[in-house]
C-alpha cells in the first residue's frame, strides 16, 4: 500500500484527472492545455532520425546496454553538455535513465540519504516532492512570490539547515515558465556554499534542467556554474517531442568534489531502482538527435498572443521568458482552482489547477495544442475571465 503522506501527494493531479475524464467525452472539440502532449506530432527529422537507428543493424545492437548507458551515447551527450554549458564533461559524468524522471530518483537517492531534507522551490513541477519523499527524504517547501515569481535566495538561505542535502531547482521554471539570470543563480549558490561551511555538511543543488530548449538562444545559464557540488537532470523527449520514448540522463557537474564517485553511485542506483537504461533503440538514435534543431516560432508566437490576449482579458499572468507553459492567476471571485477548471473543462478547455504544482490560486497552460486547440480555447478562457 502507499502510505498516507504520499497519497495525499498523489490526490491533487487525481483531482484533476477525474475533471478530465468527466470531460473527454468532448471528442476533438476539447481544447488540451493541460499536459504538454504536442498535438503536432513528432518532426519528421526526429522520426527519420530513429528510423535510421532502427535500419543500421550491427551485433547486439538492440539488446541489455550497460548500466549508466552506451559508451558512444554518454560520450555524445557530453560533448554537446561541454559544448552548450562550458564545462569540461567527460562520458563518465554522463548517467543515461528512462527520462527525466528516473533521472530525478537516482539523483535524488544519490545526493542525501533517508531523513535528509530537500529544500523545493514552489511552485514547482508536480512530482518534485512526491520523488523526495519516495526516496525517504523530507521535502521543504519555499514559496515564490507573485507576480514574477523570482528565485527566492533569501527564503531559501533561511530554510537551509542542518538536515539539507539537496535543493531541487526547476530551470527554467515549470509551471512558471521563468528564467533565473546569472545574479541570482550566483546568490544561490554562494548561499549553498555559506551553508556546507556553516554546518559542515555537503548540500548537492539538483538543476532539473528539462526545458532548457525552449527558451531564447543564448539566454540559458546553467545553475552547475555556481555551485560546484551539482546534478544536472535533462530529457530529450521535450525536445524533440518524443516523451513517450524515455529517455534523459543525470549529469555530474566536472566541478562536483565527489564527481567521480557521486557518477559511479548514480550508474548503481540504476540497477538498484531497476530504471536500469533507456532502450537501446533511443540510445542509438542519440548522436542524429543530438544535431537536430527545430524552428520554435510557434511557441514564442503564441506565448506572446496567450499573454496579451490574457492579459487583456483581466487574468494576471507570469511573463514567461521560457518552456511550454504559461502561469495565470484564476479569477479571484472563483470558489476554488478545482471549481474553475471544471468550468473551463466544461466549456472546452482543460488546465492544470496549481494545487498540482504545490500552490493555490493560479492555474497553468501547455501551449502545445494543436493550432485550432489553441485558437478555440482564447476565447473560451477570456469569457471564463469575465
Amino acid at each position: 500500500m502507499i502510505e498516507g503522506t504520499l497519497a495525499s501527494m498523489l490526490e491533487p493531479l487525481e483531482r484533476f484527472e477525474d475533471i478530465r475524464r468527466r470531460h473527454v467525452r468532448l471528442g476533438p472539440h476539447l481544447c488540451d492545455l493541460a499536459y504538454a502532449n504536442p498535438y503536432s506530432g513528432v518532426q519528421e527529422a526526429a522520426r527519420a532520425a530513429l528510423r535510421r537507428a532502427l535500419d543500421a543493424e550491427r551485433t547486439l545492437d538492440l539488446q541489455y546496454t550497460p548500466f549508466g548507458g552506451q559508451a558512444v551515447a554518454r560520450r555524445v551527450t557530453a560533448d554537446a553538455l561541454r559544448t552548450g554549458h562550458g564545462l569540461p564533461f567527460t562520458h563518465d559524468d554522463v548517467v543515461l535513465t528512462p527520462g527525466a524522471m528516473a533521472a530525478l530518483h537516482v539523483a535524488l537517492h544519490t545526493s542525501a540519504a533517508p531523513g535528509a531534507e530537500v529544500v523545493v522551490p514552489t511552485p514547482c513541477w508536480l512530482d518534485h516532492p512526491l520523488f523526495a519523499r519516495a526516496c525517504g527524504l523530507t521535502p521543504v517547501a519555499v514559496g515564490m512570490a507573485p507576480p514574477r515569481f523570482d528565485l527566492p535566495v533569501d527564503a531559501i538561505a533561511a530554510a537551509v539547515g542542518e538536515r539539507t542535502r539537496a535543493v531541487l531547482l526547476s530551470h527554467p521554471a515549470n509551471p512558471t515558465g521563468r528564467l533565473y539570470d546569472d545574479a541570482d543563480l550566483a546568490a544561490l549558490g554562494a548561499v549553498l556554499a555559506d551553508a556546507e561551511r556553516r554546518y559542515g555538511t555537503t548540500i548537492t543543488l539538483i538543476a532539473d534542467e528539462t526545458h532548457r530548449d525552449f527558451c531564447a538562444p543564448g539566454a540559458f545559464r546553467t545553475p552547475a556554474l555556481h555551485h560546484d557540488r551539482t546534478v544536472i537532470v535533462y530529457s530529450f523527449g521535450k525536445y524533440h517531442f518524443l516523451q513517450g520514448q524515455r529517455i534523459g540522463y543525470a549529469a555530474v557537474s566536472p566541478r562536483h568534489p565527489g564527481r567521480e564517485a557521486a557518477a559511479r553511485e548514480m550508474v548503481r542506483w540504476t540497477r538498484v531502482l531497476g530504471f536500469a537504461t533507456p532502450t537501446a533503440l533511443m540510445q542509438r538514435a542519440l548522436p542524429e538527435l543530438l544535431r537536430l534543431r527545430h524552428d520554435l516560432s510557434w511557441l514564442d508566437l503564441w506565448r506572446k498572443r496567450y499573454v496579451e490576449e490574457l492579459t487583456d482579458a483581466g487574468y494576471e499572468v507570469v511573463p514567461p521568458d521560457a518552456t511550454l507553459f504559461v502561469y495565470v492567476r484564476t479569477p479571484r471571485d472563483a470558489p476554488d482552482d478545482y471549481s474553475f477548471t471544471e468550468r473551463l473543462a466544461a466549456a472546452g478547455v482543460l488546465v492544470l489547477p496549481g494545487p498540482a504544482f504545490h500552490h493555490e490560486g493560479w492555474f497553468r497552460l501547455a501551449l502545445t495544442g494543436s493550432e485550432p486547440m489553441l485558437e478555440r480555447a482564447l476565447p473560451i478562457l477570456a469569457g471564463a475571465a469575465r
